[in-house]
């Protein structure tokens, strides 16, 4: 026995004729272009990353560094 629980002799192997494909290696969520067009996909949008909100916020943060002085004069 090896390592793993397998004899040495005819071990696991797929075969060539082996009915098998890449439709069946992957999830259907993963390739099903029909479940991705259903309207429950697309309610909830993804989170934005932090390096994504940094700009909006360097650019508010500046806006605010010029009309603060002005107003505080």
């Amino acid at each position: 026995m090896s390592a793993i629980g397998m004899s040495r002799g005819k071990g696991l192997a797929i075969s060539a004729y082996a009915d098998y494909s890449h439709d069946h290696l992957v999830f259907a969520r993963q390739q099903s272009c029909a479940m991705r067009a259903m309207a429950w996909e697309n309610r909830v949008k993804p989170p934005k990353s932090w390096s994504a909100l940094l700009g909006p916020w360097l650019g508010l943060i500046g806006l605010a560094a010029i009309i603060t002085p002005f107003v505080i004069y």
